[in-house]
């Protein structure tokens, strides 16, 4: 009896008629909220849209570099505070067809501005007038630093701050503490208002195009460092930086090299002056015993034994071919010091042996 109650008391099945008319309503409550939240962005977007981009007696300057893709614009545009919603301005710019016909240049922009004018702005292009900075081959980042202040471009701590940024350069592949070594020195036309992080990448790419082509050109030769002497690619330019500091004629670059790479075979400190002044405190000091002798100083190598641990300057494409193709003669490989000659050669004198090297330092040096 109580299975025949329990049986009774189930609710009838719902008739196939409900079942669609609930789905109906539900339908009908979907398309609601829909057509709710379409409403609300849309009266959003508008009011985006129809406000102006920059207020009366406001004024920023945007930097487009050339060859920025159409995101990258949108990014910059962004980060420079031109403006504050970037998909709603992608959005906007691509029902205009904007994106291939934005033009590269530095852009001073001056409130009232519209959305409508900013287009014809961009269209149009911004002034090409930049900076001209030049990095000679050997500048650290300090030193760059300086020039860049100086050029009033971004301040020193800022080019430093950027220069050291760990997600920058974890971004571009860079194993080292900064981007010493990896900036290429050449002169640059550089877009005044330009960030310190732009400036950085601009340096930075000059240097990847040069070193990609110079290991095209010499495909085997990596490969014959690596099991040579087992040094890495990161090694290769501490080894052209080393080159760069110790030698600015073109050729006894090799030489230079191979003396190097010689005493690291035979586990010698390679005892190079540059390295011993390396650093914030100490760029632009001279080489000295003071220096060269502080156990402190994790640079120098007239206590540290191999490599320093980075690049001490941003070597230049000889230094970075020497350091590359050292001078392989067998007479080369027998070589362990060299001695400015300061005979207004740019040269050095190269010996085999510790006797020769004083007998060297006393001809030139003294």
């Amino acid at each position: 009896m109580a299975a025949q109650a329990r049986k009774k008391s189930a609710p009838p099945p719902t008739p196939p008629a409900s079942k669609l008319r609930i789905a109906g309503a539900v339908l009908g409550a979907a398309s609601i909220v829909l057509v709710l939240t379409f409403s609300l962005f849309w009266a959003h977007y508008s009011a985006w849209s129809g406000a102006p981009v920059l207020e009366e007696g406001e004024s920023t300057t945007l930097i487009i570099p050339h060859n920025t893709a159409w995101p990258g614009v949108v990014k910059l545009m962004h980060q420079q505070g031109v403006i504050t919603r970037p998909r709603y301005f992608d959005f906007w710019a691509r029902q205009r067809e904007l994106p291939p016909h934005v033009k590269a240049g530095t852009y001073a922009l001056t409130g009232p501005l519209i959305l409508e004018q900013l287009d014809t702005m961009l269209r149009e292009g911004g002034s090409t007038d930049g900076v001209s900075l030049t990095i000679p081959e050997g500048f650290n980042i300090y030193r760059i630093a300086d020039r860049v202040e100086a050029l009033g471009l971004c301040s020193r701590a800022a080019f430093l701050d950027a220069a050291r940024d760990k997600a920058l350069l974890e971004l571009h592949d860079i194993p080292g503490e900064s981007f010493e070594g990896y900036l290429f020195p050449d002169t640059y036309q550089v877009e005044k208002g330009i960030t310190p992080t732009q400036l950085i990448e601009k340096l930075h790419a000059q240097w990847h195009t040069n070193w990609e082509e110079l290991k095209a050109s010499h495909p085997e030769a990596l490969e014959a460092m690596t099991q040579a002497h087992a040094l890495s690619e990161h090694d290769l330019v501490i080894l052209a930086s080393l080159i760069e500091r110790e030698t600015a004629h073109d050729p006894e670059r090799g030489l230079v090299a191979r003396v190097f790479l010689n005493r690291l075979e035979k586990e010698m400190r390679l005892q190079t002056d540059p390295t011993c002044v390396y650093g914030e405190e100490t760029y632009d000091k001279i080489p000295s015993p003071r220096y060269c002798k502080d156990p402190r100083n994790r640079y120098s190598t007239y206590v540290i034994d191999g490599l320093p641990p980075g690049p001490i300057a941003n070597p230049g494409l000889p230094s970075l071919q020497a350091a590359l193709l050292p001078t392989d003669s067998s007479e080369a490989r027998r070589l362990l010091f060299f001695v400015a000659r300061r005979d207004g050669s740019g040269g050095h004198h190269f010996t085999r042996t510790f006797k020769e090297h004083k007998e060297a330092i006393k001809k030139f040096l003294r």
